[in-house]
Parts: structure tokens; C-alpha cells; sequence
């Protein structure tokens, strides 16, 4: 993983980070803190259509109001969980 991505993952131990097995972790926080060029790594590593399934299955109030409009828009995203 590229260093640019530890001040958005400061909650784990960053030697152990497992980009299979923290995959969702590291989409939500991409999603609301990264940049264009995270955004951008993300795409690459896991897919769009991966990225959506994710996204999906999270609550909305998981994402900031903005991070979440742009993800619809970029992902096709058509809803975003209410309720757990």
C-alpha cells in the first residue's frame, strides 16, 4: 500500500494491514478522506463494481454528505443503507 494512505488508515497498525481482509475499512475511509489519487488506487486495486457492492452494504451515515453524492455519482450507487 502506498504510504499516502496512512494518515486515512491512523487507526491500524500499519505493517499488519491486509488489503484483502481491511478492504471494506480501507474503501469507506478512501471514501471519505482520500484524494482524487486515492480515489484513483482504489478503482485500480479493487474495481468499481467491487467498490459499489461495498458501499452498498454500508450505512449512509458511514459517509460525509459530500464523500456519499460523489460516490453515487462516480459508482452508480443507488442507495445507501438507512437502517441496520
Amino acid at each position: 500500500m502506498p504510504n499516502s494512505f496512512k494518515p486515512l488508515l491512523w487507526s491500524f497498525k500499519w505493517d499488519a494491514i491486509d488489503i484483502e481482509e481491511d478492504k471494506e475499512d480501507i474503501i469507506v475511509n478512501v471514501i471519505n478522506e482520500g484524494t482524487l489519487d486515492h480515489w484513483r488506487w482504489v478503482i485500480k486495486i479493487y474495481g468499481k463494481d467491487e467498490i459499489k457492492r461495498v458501499l452498498m452494504s454500508r450505512l449512509s451515515s458511514e459517509f460525509h454528505p459530500e464523500s456519499r453524492n460523489l460516490a453515487e455519482v462516480i459508482f452508480g450507487i443507488p442507495y445507501f443503507r438507512r437502517a441496520r
